[in-house]
């Protein structure tokens, strides 16, 4: 089994890490708990869909815990939401998560994942192990030579909307968090739904005894057209959500268009004051369907950091991990390929630039994996992929530590509240 978190330059820098913990060279929040001689701090975090490159999410994830940073709500969309998923039900929030998760990824076969691997291994062909789709001419001589096995699978994707079912994706995450007893969002709601005792404000020192720590998980709902957050918006899809496996969630919300099936879920205008919560919850006004679709929640908004926007100075701040170099750059459009991709790039990053854009202060809480050089539908990816990945979120993970200064941070957070206040007064 591939040891991700024991990569000898990882264990350097760990150790690092923790050495500088241990001395308080990390201030990252001010929601706190000290036990055995060890602060440990609370945030949110948001993470980024991308395929099989959310490997380097749980690097990220396994950096931060070593400088005794611990989590409090997490949310993403597709890999995003798997991963914030798996790393939230896999304990309770006092205990490490990333290397828990490095031992899962690193003993599995990222294929295994598809039901039929004709289609991981076409992707890989033709786009290759590294780039963009449409931006390179060996993909057209590479259609050219797959011509059969693409008209094979076009007519796959004809019947069933997707070259696979998803249905081994959704195992794989259903039978790891039932390694810790979760089977129903109830079981996960008990395991997770307290916070820790002993939560303190640093400032304060008081007790902590409130805070809107949750799971959020964004999908597409392409039937009504809805952007879909769960498990808050369960209930408008299930009669007894308390009931529903998480995992379907987080299937929901990777469902790539046409690599996997739609995830559909039955019997909506069947629910019992369905209608009611549909008002409530959502956005659609029309007559309920029977039936819906989700799709890759990325579609709609790929980075969600918005999932935990809290108003004024936050106790905790919520970070986000971006996978790749999403500097904003104009596109030459002179094809129909890359018009394609134009289109695609801007439905799924349209919201999450725009809010970005209106709250400029993110960008401190933000760290950018590089991943330029892997391929996101590579299911076929080797142990070097894997553990460079691995190695690249880790160092994301201690690049942002270093240059974090959450105290500059409150004080440009106060000074954006005066300067709005202002704004508000001369309104008037």
């Amino acid at each position: 089994m591939l040891n991700l978190t024991g990569d000898p330059e990882i264990r350097r820098v760990a150790g690092e890490i923790r050495e500088k913990a241990a001395f308080g060279g990390y201030v990252i929040s001010d929601v706190i708990l000290r036990e055995g001689g060890v602060e440990y701090q609370f945030v949110d975090l948001v993470m980024e869909g991308g395929g099989t490159l959310g490997v380097a999410l749980v690097g990220y994830i396994h950096a931060l815990e070593q400088a005794n940073v611990r989590f409090l709500g997490m949310g993403g969309s597709s890999v995003g939401a798997i991963v914030a998923l798996l790393a939230y039900g896999c304990g309770g929030r006092m205990e490490a998560k990333g290397e828990r998760l490095a031992g899962i990824i690193g003993g599995m076969d990222l294929g295994s994942l598809v039901d039929d691997s004709r289609a991981a291994k076409m992707i890989s062909k033709l786009f290759g192990e590294q780039g963009v789709p449409f931006s390179v001419p060996k993909i057209i001589l590479n259609l050219v030579l797959s011509l059969r096995q693409i008209v094979l699978l076009l007519r796959q994707i004809s019947r069933t909307l997707g070259l696979n079912s998803g249905d081994m994706l959704y195992e794989w995450i259903a039978d790891n968090l039932a390694e810790y007893g979760i089977h129903t969002l109830a079981e996960l709601n008990a395991l997770t739904g307290k916070l820790p005792e002993g939560l303190t404000n640093r400032i304060t020192g008081e007790p902590i005894t409130e805070y809107d720590a949750s799971i959020r998980i964004v999908a597409a709902d392409v039937t009504t057209s809805t952007k879909v957050v769960f498990p808050e918006m369960a209930p408008m899809y299930w009669q007894e959500p308390e009931g529903v496996n998480p995992a379907c969630f987080a299937r929901a919300s990777a469902s790539i268009p046409l690599f996997f099936q739609p995830f559909n879920v039955g019997g909506i205008s069947e629910i019992i004051e369905g209608g009611g919560k549909w008002e409530r919850l959502g956005s659609f006004k029309g007559t309920l369907p029977g039936r819906v679709s989700f799709v890759d929640g990325g579609l709609l908004s790929n980075f969600p950091i918005d999932l935990f926007k809290r108003n004024g100075v936050p106790r905790a701040p919520t970070l986000g991990a971006r996978l790749g170099n999403k500097d904003r750059s104009a596109k030459d459009i002179t094809s129909v390929g890359q018009y394609a991709g134009g289109l695609l790039s801007a439905l799924r990053h349209y919201a999450d630039y725009d809010f970005i854009f209106k709250n400029p202060l993110y960008k401190y809480l933000i760290a950018h994996i590089p991943t330029e050089k892997y391929h996101w539908l590579d299911f076929n990816m080797g142990p070097e992929e894997k553990l460079g990945l691995f190695r690249e979120g880790f160092m994301a993970g201690h690049r942002f530590l270093e240059g974090f200064d959450w105290e500059q941070y409150k004080e440009l957070r106060r000074a954006e509240i005066e300067i709005y206040r202002a704004h508000e007064k001369m309104k008037k």
